[in-house]
């Protein structure tokens, strides 16, 4: 019997099965179930607009949202005092802040900015933020499947308020976890108050 199984076998035909149906067919249904618990997918399994934002590497992450605020915040500035402002990201965004903004009348804000996409619950962490950093406040941005959001906190409401460190062994680097409703729209109006709020901008 063993002995004619090979034969056997090399008679059968099975150029006629096509496994790449087979492999997509699968493929599609476990996109339509994920989808149904992946709040950045939509009911078909493709990806929502803000998807590449969730499951991006950190640090891409972290520059494109540096590179976010800081145009927004020149832009916005520009239109108060004039193509004289700098806005401009600092050392690649790696030291004590990430963006330094120089007003005409020489006044320089240092500014830290955090980039959390929303969780399962509807939060957003803000993750390595420090206490012993010099920056006059932090700009968090929030991105959501579909939205953007943020918040304008001060250096020293952080230092007061943040109390979890991110792991036990990074002592000294916070998270700042907010709610999205807590949240602002990321527009230019709310921008442009929050700027007004510390100090950036003096009507």
């Amino acid at each position: 019997m063993i002995q004619g199984t090979n034969d056997m076998l090399t008679a059968i035909d099975l150029s006629n099965i096509n496994l790449e149906d087979v492999l997509e067919e699968n493929t599609e249904r476990l996109a339509e179930r994920e989808a149904e618990n992946n709040k950045w997918l939509n009911e078909d399994g493709t990806p929502k607009k803000n998807h590449v934002w969730k499951y991006a590497s950190k640090t891409p992450q972290g520059d494109a949202g540096e590179s976010v605020v800081a145009t927004t915040i020149l832009l916005i500035l520009i239109q108060v005092y004039g193509n004289e402002v700098q806005c401009r990201v600092i050392n690649k965004g790696k030291g004590e802040y990430d963006i330094l903004v120089t007003l005409p009348d020489g006044r320089e804000y240092k500014i830290e900015v955090k980039t959390a996409t929303e969780d399962v619950k509807g939060s957003h962490q803000f993750n390595g933020l420090r206490k012993d950093v010099d920056y006059d406040f932090a700009f968090l941005f929030a991105v959501a499947p579909e939205k953007f959001f943020f918040e304008v906190a001060s250096h020293e409401y952080l230092c007061e308020t943040m109390t979890t460190n991110m792991s036990k062994e990074v002592i000294g680097s916070y998270k700042y976890t907010v709610s999205q409703k807590n949240l602002t729209d990321f527009n230019v109006n709310e921008i442009y108050e929050a700027l007004c709020k510390v100090g950036v901008i003096r009507r």
